[in-house]
């Protein structure tokens, strides 16, 4: 239950973390971002990560309908799966493409609360 690998609150709450993190390391005020910048997904990882993101409204409709939080949580460990190849082969902070995928960390980010809030998880942002 408490470890930090695999499909497990701590690790999806980990991945959260991990997120807020490299907005805080980085020098770029995102809400300022969110209204002059735009998300380039240039790189097969940035591509792959962004169009799972817009699947979004389409799992929730899912997870309503058919009364299925499953649906729910098996995006979100998904999207944390996807999140981590995506920081793992994108450099974030330092890049020249650091805007946009500063923009992407938020965007997965605000997903992933609201996938929380609906599934009844507080979010950590600090590990």
């Amino acid at each position: 239950m408490l470890s930090d690998k695999g499909n497990t609150a701590v690790y999806l709450q980990y991945a959260h973390a991990r997120i807020c993190s490299i907005i805080r390391k980085s020098n770029m005020d995102v809400e300022e971002l969110k209204v002059s910048g735009n998300i380039s997904l240039a790189h097969p990882d940035e591509r792959v990560l962004g169009l799972y993101l817009i699947r979004y409204a389409e799992i929730v409709e899912e997870a309503c309908t058919n009364l299925l939080p499953s649906v729910l949580c098996e995006y979100l460990y998904n999207l944390s799966e996807m999140f981590t190849r995506f920081y793992t082969n994108c450099q974030v902070v330092g890049s020249p493409e650091e805007p946009s995928r500063l923009l992407l960390c938020e965007a997965t980010a605000v997903v992933m609360r609201q996938c929380f809030q609906l599934l009844g998880i507080t979010p950590v942002y600090k590990l």
